[in-house]
């Protein structure tokens, strides 16, 4: 099974996908991998339902608990290279579903190779220079928030002056410069717990892989107004979206007039013609506008991210297709 394991994988890897989706149903499994084009089925010999047995046992999950949820992690060396995986495994009346993630397949990228438009670089730029606030990150899942996250941490850490830690579930990205913790809110270090420890240890900056929860979002908050630089990802639709979200998440528009230096979503795209090659696409909200929609008022985006989007296709840069499901 370890051959098949790992013949998998490298075709995950030639194909850049983040991570693979099993089917486990009336003794038969069902592969499919999410890549640079979505959701594809994987259609091969190696393709055995006892794979899916064998990866619950070297993820160190119970064989015997088919009815609850679990997860686990596992190393492999592939082509001399130390890769790390998570698999986590979820039962429901008729059939089980496992997602393995691939947790350091991705390509070194600085903001210059991901951002497009030089004011939106600069805008980049000016972040890393920020010595407190609370810069958020939006996005739908796959659009490489996290990949940015760490393209702006990459940056700060150039000169080595400041301690930056992170706290993430997993870390996919590992970065020998940064502090980097694993929280797990299944484990004894939650997101909660490990803001607490983090906090003893005096950074500069501070990076939360993603704001899940009202203790979350406070705690960003409450980093960011005592003089922390905080960044940070949350699951809304636009910029618009992420101040609505953090008011849900029980941080009130004061607090964020206080803390919030920018709000940007963004979307991944492949560029035309280059099938192994991504681009972000990013709208950012920062400055005066921030403050106006901070106030209430209606505000007119000169680059919002639709016509980023719409410019990148007269540009050449991504495919008409693409562009209709921004």
């Amino acid at each position: 099974m370890k051959t098949h394991l790992i013949q998998l994988i490298q075709f995950a890897l030639q194909n850049q996908a983040t991570d693979l989706h099993f089917l486990y149903q009336n003794d038969q499994l069902s592969v499919k991998l999410r890549g640079m084009h979505g959701m594809e089925e994987i259609h091969s010999a190696m393709i055995d339902h006892k794979l899916f047995h064998y990866l619950k046992y070297i993820a160190n999950l119970d064989l015997g608990k088919n009815d609850e949820p679990q997860s686990g992690s596992f190393t492999l060396k592939i082509h001399h290279k130390d890769y790390y995986f998570r698999f986590s495994v979820l039962a429901s009346l008729h059939l089980q579903t496992g997602v393995l993630r691939i947790l350091n397949n991705h390509t070194h990228l600085t903001l210059k190779d991901m951002v497009l438009s030089q004011k939106q670089y600069a805008a980049f730029c000016r972040f890393t220079k920020l010595k407190s606030g609370l810069i958020l990150l939006s996005g739908p899942t796959g659009s490489g928030k996290t990949t940015t996250l760490h393209a702006i941490l990459d940056a700060i850490a150039q000169d080595g002056k400041r301690k930056i830690m992170t706290l993430e579930d997993p870390i996919e990205i590992v970065n020998e410069r940064l502090i980097q913790l694993h929280v797990s809110e299944h484990g004894t270090l939650t997101y909660e717990e490990g803001i607490r420890q983090l906090m003893r240890h005096d950074p500069d900056v501070i990076m939360i892989g993603e704001i899940r929860d009202p203790y979350t979002a406070k705690m960003a908050y409450r980093c960011a107004l005592t003089g922390h630089l905080v960044l940070s990802s949350i699951h809304a639709k636009s910029t618009l979206e992420t101040i609505k979200r953090m008011e849900e998440l029980g941080v009130t528009r004061q607090d964020l007039k206080d803390t919030l230096f920018a709000a940007c979503t963004q979307r991944l795209f492949t560029r035309k013609d280059k099938e192994r090659e991504r681009i972000c696409i990013y709208e950012i909200l920062e400055g005066t506008q921030l403050q106006n929609a901070l106030a209430g008022k209606n505000i007119h985006m000169a680059a919002s991210l639709q016509k980023c989007v719409r410019q990148a296709v007269e540009d050449g840069i991504i495919e008409e297709e693409q562009a209709m499901y921004a």
